[in-house]
């Protein structure tokens, strides 16, 4: 690579590496730990029960999800809100994608910073980025107050990344030429816009068409089989290769 300067990787964690969503994961297990109370806690699974028999939208059932954490969460002490995205860690970390482990894998081979940038709380983001031997990562942050929340929001990722990603690069002397980025979901079209190398992983519908449009490279991961998808800008995709994972 010509550039002095370290080139950046970005990876998003939900539903890029992380199998699942850690916020979920963090949001079931204070409701597990009785943080909720029990009339939440009932909102709380007959929402996803809802989602998963496919009679409400994905995106609504996520919505409540960081609706009654943000509500309640002036009542959950900080230190109990630590200990369980840590347990989440410990119990669900293992379950990821092995495409963009093995692209990571590689990226630090090849000489990259590696950055995760979620969406999902810092506080669960910064173990699980640990586990995986990121450089630096980035998650949402609530204010806090002694062992308490203020329930206001220091810093909202999903809405942001591209504003952080462009401030990021400035402050650690990094370049976006040779970058790389990966990303499921429309939040991600920001970051990916930035770099060189963008990669649509399990795209959503609305990351697809945009994918397409640009032109992007896109990876289906499915059981041990990586489907990497490419065409022009417009074109319909064609199968590039399959790779066995």
């Amino acid at each position: 690579m010509s550039s002095k300067r370290q080139p950046l990787a970005i990876v998003d964690i939900d539903g890029t590496l992380f199998r699942w969503q850690l916020y979920h994961e963090l949001v079931f297990k204070l409701k597990e730990q009785g943080y909720f109370g029990e009339e939440i806690a009932k909102q709380l699974d007959k929402s996803f029960n809802q989602w998963v028999s496919r009679k409400a939208s994905f995106a609504s059932y996520e919505q409540f999800v960081v609706d009654t954490l943000v509500g309640n969460l002036t009542s959950i002490p900080s230190h109990a809100f630590d200990e369980a995205a840590h347990q989440v860690v410990a119990e669900s970390g293992h379950k990821i994608y092995v495409y963009t482990h093995k692209l990571i894998k590689k990226l630090r081979k090849d000489g990259y910073y590696i950055l995760a940038l979620s969406g999902s709380q810092q506080e669960v983001v910064a173990p699980f980025a640990a586990r995986y031997g990121f450089d630096d990562c980035i998650g949402s942050v609530y204010e806090r107050s002694g062992d308490s929340f203020t329930g206001k929001i220091e810093r909202y990722v999903p809405s942001s990344k591209r504003t952080i990603i462009s401030d990021y690069v400035k402050e650690h002397d990094l370049t976006l030429t040779e970058s790389v980025a990966v990303g499921d979901s429309d939040s991600d079209i920001g970051m990916l816009e930035l770099v060189t190398y963008p990669i649509a992983f399990n795209p959503t519908v609305e990351l697809l068409h945009t994918a397409r449009q640009r032109g992007w490279k896109v990876v289906i991961e499915r059981k041990n089989i990586a489907y990497t998808l490419t065409g022009a800008a417009g074109d319909p995709y064609v199968l590039a290769t399959t790779d066995r994972l």
